[in-house]
């Protein structure tokens, strides 16, 4: 066995990997004083040292009982299980340990051991067993999160995840802050497909929801943070993600909670906030379950949040409000001109009435390419092709302001059909061009 309890205080007594030879022959001593005894059978343990080991406990005569030899086996499938992970992995790991050890000691329904000792006869383990009354968790940490992109090691998590479940335990992880994966332009968290499914539901994620499905009946609600939701119908979901690293003072968590929405690659969520940092003691802090949050920061960042949303809301009204105005204003202004149009038009058959009332042949003003298509139409039935090809062929030659021009022109010669109109009009640009 590599480690033991300690027969006082029954308190886990661990030995250094490495140490010289008086810290190795003082242990031996201790030893030899029946201080150490195996807390599976309870017989006598004696201290070895080898190059390969390190300094380690052992039954005597290498006589180990049947549970510690259980254990030996699976501390060997657990050490190739973390294999992947980085140096501080250990370090969380033994911090977890120490911190609901400590919890444990002033609180009987606290019971913690690492997850292969707890639960040998497990496939996979988690980094942490602890059990708070009558629930058991399974506290997992995560680390060299660069290789997460590979679906390989995202499913063995997925399935790690469910193995738990399935065992009894409720899992909890932590994760390596730097996987995390933020698009602040469109206020969401987008996930790998495991953390999607580590991701855990707290009491605290309950009362977001609670808070969700009364700001939710805002049907602009997404479109003030300007995110994509993808289904008219979301369902109120909130999940948190807790992600840890070191400071320069300490080890910290980053609670993050965030709307599962996007159930297919890419795995998008709808970001509640950027989240808050705790101590790790905090994060693990016990009471009938882990906390994972620190309740005072949480109701200071549930109140900001909704003072996010009412500006937001504020100012998405001023700038429809402002829109409205000015496509109001624009709307005003288009009909000024179409009556302007009108009006005009108007005026120019009032003028032909009045020619053929009196017979005579007073020139009409023609003022605008509109006011020749116009006249056009009603003199020799203009079509739309021919009007192109008076605008596009023509009118470059005469001159696109010269719109007067071609009516004087029209009268003049006392055109009949377009094609008249059209021998004038390349009569009157061969000569100018001469």
């Amino acid at each position: 066995m590599r480690e033991a309890l300690h027969v006082i205080d029954n308190e886990l007594y661990r030995l250094p990997y490495s140490a010289t030879k008086d810290e190795v022959n003082n242990f031996k001593k201790l030893a030899d004083k029946d201080l150490f005894q195996c807390p599976h059978c309870k017989a006598k343990l004696i201290v070895k040292y080898g190059d390969m080991k390190g300094i380690y406990f052992s039954h005597q005569h290498s006589e180990a009982c049947e549970v510690s030899r259980k254990i030996d086996q699976a501390e060997k499938r657990y050490s190739r299980q973390i294999e992947r992970e980085t140096k501080i992995h250990n370090t969380i790991q033994a911090i977890l340990h120490d911190e609901i050890s400590n919890q444990a000691k002033n609180n009987t329904i606290i019971k913690v051991d690492y997850g292969y000792r707890a639960k040998p006869d497990l496939k996979e383990f988690p980094d942490i067993w602890v059990k708070v009354a009558d629930r058991e968790f399974a506290l997992s940490v995560i680390t060299n999160v660069n290789s997460l992109v590979d679906n390989k090691l995202s499913n063995t998590i997925s399935k790690r995840h469910q193995y738990f479940l399935e065992q009894g335990m409720e899992p909890i992880w932590f994760v390596e802050k730097k996987e995390q994966a933020i698009e602040r332009e469109k206020n969401s968290i987008v996930l790998w497909d495991a953390e999607l499914t580590i991701a855990s539901k707290t009491n605290q994620d309950r009362e977001w929801d609670s808070l969700l499905a009364s700001l939710l009946k805002d049907t602009m609600f997404f479109k003030y943070f300007n995110y994509p939701v993808s289904t008219e119908n979301i369902a109120i979901d909130v999940r948190s993600m807790y992600y840890i690293y070191s400071n320069e003072e300490r080890i910290v968590v980053k609670v993050q909670r965030f709307l599962k929405d996007r159930l297919v690659k890419p795995y998008r969520a709808f970001l509640l906030g950027i989240g808050y940092e705790i101590p790790f003691a905090d994060a693990v802090l016990i009471k009938n379950e882990f906390l994972l949050s620190n309740p005072t920061l949480e109701v200071q960042y549930q109140n900001e949040y909704i003072q996010k949303y009412k500006q937001l809301q504020i100012a998405v009204k001023e700038q429809q409000r402002i829109e409205k105005e000015r496509n109001q204003q624009e709307e005003e202004a288009r009909q000024k001109l179409m009556q302007q149009e009108q009006e005009r038009k108007k005026k120019i058959l009032e003028q032909i009435s009045s020619q053929k009332l009196r017979g005579s042949q007073e020139p009409i003003s023609v003022s605008s390419y509109d006011d020749l298509k116009f006249l056009l139409k009603k003199r020799i039935g203009l079509t739309q092709r021919q009007q192109m090809e008076l605008w596009t062929h023509y009118m470059p030659k005469i001159g696109l302001k010269n719109s007067g021009v071609v009516w004087d022109l029209f009268i003049e010669n006392e055109c009949k059909s377009y094609d008249e109109l059209r021998k004038v009009l390349q009569n009157f640009i061969s000569v100018r061009s001469k």
